[in-house]
Parts: C-alpha cells; structure tokens; sequence
C-alpha cells in the first residue's frame, strides 16, 4: 500500500484552540472528503497500522503517532477539543507528493 505523509498533521505538526493554548487532549476525526464517511489514516509509512478515529492529541497538543493518508484519496478532518466542541473542519485534504 502506498501512503503520504498528511499535509493537515504531518509529522510534529502541533495543534491549538482558538486563543492559542495547547489542544491538549483534542481529537482529530478523520472522514472521505465531503463526506461523514470514517477514513482510515495510518501510523507510519508502511501503511500496515491504522490510527484511531478519532486520534486523541497528547497533553503537548500533537498526535501519539504521525498521520499518513492513502494514495489518491482526500480526506476531510474535523478538529474539536477533548469534549468534542469544534474547532476547526478541512476538506479535501491529500497526502503530500500524492
């Protein structure tokens, strides 16, 4: 399987809320463009493990593992704080390269 490095949360990439504190314990929910359509995105390179759905950001505001989007599919990501208030949504997202 061949898999991108995610433009939305590629590698270190750090998230926040709206008044720039760290999104400790925000989710990334991860959808088919256009869609409410679960995707799967993956952990490494390899594309063999899935992340979970919705990822859970660790207490610096960055995912446990990084974020890899299959070839040739865009994806939509929603962004909420750990009580799943909204902060952000994002669609038609691809891998970089892809």
């Amino acid at each position: 399987m061949t898999v991108y490095l995610s433009a939305f949360a590629g590698a270190g990439a750090q998230f926040f809320t709206d008044d720039g504190s760290v999104l400790s314990g925000g989710k990334i929910y991860t959808y088919a463009a256009g869609t409410t359509t679960p995707q799967t995105t993956y952990t490494s390179i390899s594309g063999s493990a899935a992340n979970a759905n919705p990822i859970v950001l660790d207490s610096g505001g960055r995912l446990p593992e990084d974020m890899w989007l299959s070839e040739g599919v865009k994806y939509r990501f929603v962004l909420t704080d750990s009580t799943d208030v909204q902060i952000g949504e994002y669609d038609d997202i691809a891998g970089v390269n892809d």
